[in-house]
């Protein structure tokens, strides 16, 4: 994988790519943000904005946007770790702890439980203030080429 230098550089290029998706994406939707992230410790903060679009039939957060915002968070720290803008995703599990209110402040903290050539193991927790209310685990493909199917 790449050094402290990269890391920071692939980042900012994340960052940026988030800023420019298109306004009806799934991205734009669930408002995520980089709010911290540490190269010696393969980490990354996001924060995201739980509005109407998430709500459910009880009324708070749909269990798939708290999926959807680990998976940007780990791919987030996938794009900073590797050379590569995206990684697909091979596995990702989530236990929901917590029923989360529409209005909420969704924090997800990602660390890279190991790096390799092929794969990336990740391990993340959501909190709303300092209330834990989801945890997930997530493997990532490194992008070699690789085939698409159709």
């Amino acid at each position: 994988m790449g050094n402290r230098e990269s890391f920071e550089k692939n980042m900012r290029r994340r960052v940026e790519a988030i800023r420019h998706v298109s306004d009806h994406s799934i991205f734009n939707e669930l408002r995520g943000k980089i709010v911290d992230y540490n190269y010696d410790e393969k980490r990354v903060t996001m924060e995201y904005e739980v509005g109407d679009f998430h709500r459910n039939g009880f009324n708070i957060m749909f269990g798939g946007s708290l999926v959807g915002m680990f998976d940007i968070t780990f791919g987030t720290l996938t794009s900073g770790l590797g050379d590569y803008d995206i990684a697909p995703t091979v596995q990702l599990s989530t236990s929901f702890l917590k029923g989360i209110p529409i209005g909420s402040k969704v924090t997800v903290k990602a660390e890279a439980v190991s790096t390799g050539k092929t794969i990336m193991n990740f391990m993340g927790k959501a909190y709303v203030g300092d209330e834990l209310v989801g945890s997930a685990t997530g493997i990532f493909k490194t992008p070699r080429p690789f085939k698409t199917f159709r």
